[in-house]
């Protein structure tokens, strides 16, 4: 028998928490202590301005005061940027929280141009002066952080950092611009104005009928927004060129590539296995589910949607919470607690509101802020789980320091898509009837394929619309067929033109470019760890997974320390085999495979 925890939620509140700012930043835009923070910044930029040209020749001694300061320095920026982000995000209508966002952010771009000399100078030093800086005893609690600086395979002269810097307070306002002119937009549904964190929900509706106007909704206010995100695209593409430029990069990922610390050729392996396995997975899934629809083949809209009905009502707020918990729990007392102190913190931010911004994220740091957008449906249990996640794995690297703590993004979401395996597994586990059970595998295979098979799609839209980008700006029709046409490569039909729009609805593109490749990757390495947790010793199996999870909560701890080989090595996984990335998708077509027995035995394909 497996563990089972009890975990007591209070099921007749059933509202909504909007989280406190005010508990690890300020009371509000007009909070005294902002500016008594700011002139801190100065006067610490002022500080650190005078070791200029002087990094070569200080002691040890001396750098750690140079670095107490930095480091200083960084936690008040990561407080004024943080309290603007959130505050912004969830104001997005009110001019006075958008600009003061802006004046954060140049005013932090201000200082730190002038300090980029510090990153420049100690990448420069000479051997033998990095080696005394690595092995004396007052540098010590920086060591990993010095490591990653000195071994860094790139560098920037000064004066291209310094343009780079100048201008990325005008390069930010294209994303800026995106984001705001998507929080404005109004989607018409059956008489009903929605956001489009709402008009999402709606896109995955049981309702056949609403989920067609859902989408077809979408790309028409998409088309509508057409000139101006189209417009901020071309200029954050010709931006990432420039940038690339004076970093002597000659292709756009490489930059992403370094902060990740993945080398070329593991992205390669990684993406070629994904498109590899397009026909074998993603297109067969789908064929699945058209028969068990009845249906020739599946139309865009229906590409998530389950044939198995789940249970009928909304989701309560606490029954998603309990969900959650009880599935960490039956992990890891020690996970459950890292969660529970989040849930408890009022750091949660979870109805959907005017002015919001859509989607959900989590911030890093020792308070992880969540922004949720909680509509009830049972999708957003899996979207808690995931953002949860994320929360546990930032308390946990937070506590090696503000300059070691650079979890690459490849790493950022192991922890966010291991948690929503816990949720299925005791999902399964809870299951009474084969259909039950068939319906779950369903449901999971479809998120993996959105988090693997979708996003590899996406990194192919990302890779082609930056090359062609160099040739000349891309018209909103040739950006849109780049769209349809690698959706339609995983999906194995062609998606349409009423959904060729929907790419500007990918905000991670527009704000993180290069980033979506790591939830793929990140997939494949929580897969290899599922299979290596459901191998671990059953003839004793609670002391072994309880050291299982005591090694999981550490990996969380080292990832801003350690590459994702060596982190994998304690669970016995190769990551640097050859069939590493093919045995994370054997996890997908196990899964299939169950649900292609399980619809037989319930008779919904022959």
């Amino acid at each position: 028998m497996k563990r089972k925890v009890a975990i007591q939620v209070d099921k007749t509140n059933t509202a909504l928490p909007h989280w406190d700012l005010s508990l690890a930043f300020y009371k509000g835009l007009d909070d005294p202590q902002i500016e008594a923070d700011k002139e801190s910044l100065k006067r610490l930029s002022k500080e650190l301005e005078m070791y200029r040209g002087l990094i070569a020749y200080l002691e040890p001694y001396q750098l750690s005061i140079v670095l107490h300061k930095y480091e200083e320095m960084i936690e008040l920026s990561q407080k004024l940027s943080y309290f603007a982000f959130l505050y912004s995000d969830t104001h997005k209508t009110d001019e006075e929280a958008t600009n003061f966002e802006s004046k954060i952010s140049e005013k932090l771009s201000g200082y730190f141009e002038k300090l980029g000399f510090i990153h420049f100078e100690l990448n420069n030093l000479h051997e033998y002066k990095m080696e005394e800086f690595l092995n004396h005893p007052k540098l010590a609690r920086w060591v990993p952080w010095l490591k990653r600086l000195f071994n860094s395979y790139w560098t920037l002269n000064e004066s291209a950092a310094f343009i780079i810097d100048k201008k990325s307070v005008v390069s930010s306002q294209w994303s800026r611009l995106y984001s705001e002119t998507c929080a404005k937009m109004k989607f018409s549904l059956n008489g009903k104005s929605l956001n489009e964190a709402e008009i999402s929900a709606k896109a995955s509706s049981p309702d056949p009928d609403v989920r067609k106007k859902a989408v077809k909704e979408m790309n028409r206010v998409f088309k509508n927004n057409a000139h101006i995100i189209t417009m901020c695209y071309n200029m954050i593409l010709k931006d990432k060129s420039t940038d690339d430029e004076l970093w002597g990069l000659d292709e756009p990922v490489s930059e992403s590539l370094s902060h990740n610390h993945i080398c070329k050729e593991d992205l390669l392996a990684m993406s070629g296995e994904v498109v590899d396995s397009y026909i074998p997975i993603s297109q067969r899934f789908f064929k699945l589910l058209a028969k068990m629809l009845k249906k020739d083949t599946i139309s865009y809209e229906d590409r998530m949607i389950n044939p198995i009905e789940g249970p009928k009502g909304k989701i309560t707020w606490p029954e998603c919470v309990e969900q959650v918990m009880t599935a960490y729990g039956d992990f890891s007392i020690d996970y459950l607690n890292y969660a529970m102190t989040i849930i408890n913190a009022g750091i949660i931010d979870v109805p959907p509101a005017k002015g919001k911004r859509s989607g959900a994220y989590c911030i890093r740091g020792n308070a992880p802020y969540i922004l949720l957008n909680f509509t009830g449906c049972e999708g957003d249990v899996t979207t808690f789980a995931h953002e949860l996640g994320h929360g546990v794995h930032h308390l946990l690297s937070a506590q090696i320091g503000t300059l070691n703590d650079s979890t690459p993004t490849a790493l950022a979401e192991v922890a966010s898509e291991f948690a929503e395996n816990l949720v299925f597994q005791e999902k399964l586990l809870s299951a009474e009837t084969d259909r039950e059970r068939l319906r779950l595998y369903i449901e999971r295979v479809a998120e993996m394929i959105q988090s693997i098979h979708r996003q590899i799609s996406f990194f192919k839209f990302e890779e082609r619309a930056h090359r062609e980008r160099k040739k000349g700006e891309l018209s909103t029709k040739r950006l849109n067929q780049i769209w349809r046409e690698e959706t339609s490569r995983y999906l194995g039909f062609d998606m349409g033109e009423d959904g060729e729009y929907l790419w500007m609805g990918i905000s991670h593109l527009f704000n993180s470019p290069y980033y979506v490749y790591s939830y793929a990757f990140a997939g494949l390495v929580v897969n290899n760890l599922i299979q290596a947790y459901e191998k671990w010793d059953e003839e004793d199996e609670f002391e072994r997974r309880g050291d299982f999870a005591e090694l999981y909560i550490d990996m969380l701890s080292n990832t801003g320390v350690e590459d994702f080989v060596s982190l994998l090595e304690p669970f016995g996984i190769d990551a640097s085999a050859p069939d590493f990335w093919a045995n994370g998708l054997k996890l997908i077509t196990k899964y299939i495979d169950e649900i292609e027995k399980l619809a037989k035995k319930e008779g919904l394909i022959c």
